[in-house]
Order: structure tokens, then C-alpha cells, then sequence
């Protein structure tokens, strides 16, 4: 299991390191980010089982945090460390979708819980359905990629948790969800620009699951460093 711990204050953040470290099952992996901006730029090869962060930091709060790890489809678990013991923001907590919200001082057995629970959701190897798990998900995507696919359209079509099915997908291809299926959608369409000129770059877009033009053409261009019409022009 891997954990990523976020907060400003390095002495606290230090001992919130060691307590994890400490309690968390044998075996897992524990890295800091001393802010948002460093947490962001960890995780995107890091690809943490959970995040545990804290709520009032300077450059984003741990909640704006917690918008755009999702956004990017970088982490799915989230607990949130603050010193604040206030109903709206165990509110936003919950709406945030965390695992729980957690006050300073930490308690260690109340971690050393919450981390046992999360590991006991996460893909093993060992157990004997992992393998038919992954083969069929991967054969899933492989095929219908071209929809409107997310985490929760496959959740309902496996019978799996979409927790289960994200930690998954990063253990089997070391990608995230989205960027896995952005990348096959990228290569289709790669393909099809090379071979059927006469088809517009909208309708490649919407023959690989893009419905819109402009945002096809940005994920276009942040996989292959250009655009569909340039890589078009230059094959």
C-alpha cells in the first residue's frame, strides 16, 4: 500500500510520517509533500492508495487539493488532518467523498484502523480472483473504450468496487484509469488520421469517445505533443 501525507508545518508533518509508518500495515510505503504543489507534482508518478492531508494550507486547502487529485484521477482515498473541530467542514468532508476526518493530535489507533481498512480493499496478487478480475477488465476497455466509459459504469458492469477497480488498474499498467483510457483512445486515433483522410478531426474525436473537438484536441496534444491536424499534415 502506498500513502502519501500532506501538510505545511514540517514538524507535524514529520511526526504524522513516523505515526504512519508506525501503525500501517506491513509492507506500505509512506512519502510527505510539504504543500499542495508538491503533493500534486508526487502523485502523478507516485499514484497513492490514500492521501492524507491536511485542511488549511497556504497555496490550496486541503479540500481544493482533494478536487484536483480527482480530477486527475491520481488518488481515491482521501483522509483529512485538521485542528479544527467545526460541522461544516466534517459537511465538505463528506461531500468530498473522504475516507474520514481525522483531528489533530492523531490518534494512533484510530489511524492504525482506518489504514487496515483501506488495505483490506485494495487488489491482491495473492487472492484468486485478482487475475480474472484484471484480465476482464482490461479486455473490457480494450473493447468498449470508444463509449462514454468511468469508474462507475465499470464498477456496475464488473460488480466490483470502483476503489477496487482504480487501485487495480494502477497495479496491472501502472497508469491511472483515465490515462489508460486516454491513451488507447490516443492511438486509435493516431491510427485513423494516418489512414482515412477524408474523415474530419471532429468525427475521429467522436469515432474514439470524444464529443467534443476542442477537448479532444487538448488531450490530443498532451499525449503526443501535438495537434490532430498537425500529426495529420507531418505522417
Amino acid at each position: 500500500m502506498k500513502v502519501l501525507t500532506v501538510d505545511d508545518e514540517p514538524l507535524i508533518l514529520s511526526g504524522l510520517v513516523k505515526i504512519v509508518q508506525e501503525v500501517a500495515p506491513l509492507g506500505t510505503e509512506v512519502r510527505k509533500a510539504t504543500n499542495a504543489y508538491d503533493a500534486l507534482d508526487l502523485m502523478k508518478d507516485y499514484l497513492p492508495d490514500v492521501t492524507i492531508t491536511d485542511l488549511n494550507m497556504p497555496e490550496k486547502n486541503g479540500f481544493e487539493l482533494i478536487e484536483e487529485i480527482k480530477l486527475g484521477g491520481w488518488c481515491d482515498r482521501f483522509i483529512i488532518l485538521t485542528g479544527y473541530d467545526e460541522f461544516e467542514y466534517v459537511r465538505r468532508a463528506l461531500r468530498a467523498g473522504v475516507v474520514d476526518y481525522l483531528l489533530k493530535p492523531i490518534d494512533k489507533g484510530e489511524i492504525a484502523a482506518l489504514l487496515g481498512r483501506i488495505r483490506e480493499e485494495l487488489p491482491n496478487e495473492s487472492d484468486t480472483d485478482y487475475s480474472c478480475h484484471a484480465k476482464r477488465l482490461l479486455t473490457y476497455i480494450q473493447i468498449h473504450f470508444r463509449r462514454d466509459l468511468s469508474l462507475d459504469d465499470l464498477a456496475e458492469q464488473m460488480n466490483l468496487h470502483p476503489n477496487y477497480i482504480s487501485s487495480l488498474f494502477k497495479k496491472e499498467t501502472g497508469h491511472t484509469f483515465i490515462n489508460y483510457l486516454n491513451m488507447l483512445r490516443i492511438q486509435a486515433a493516431q491510427e485513423l488520421l494516418m489512414s482515412n483522410s477524408e474523415l474530419s478531426v471532429s468525427a475521429i474525436g467522436q469515432q474514439v469517445g470524444y464529443d467534443s473537438k476542442h477537448y479532444f484536441s487538448k488531450v490530443f496534444k498532451k499525449y503526443t505533443g501535438t495537434t490532430p491536424g498537425a500529426y495529420r499534415n507531418n505522417q
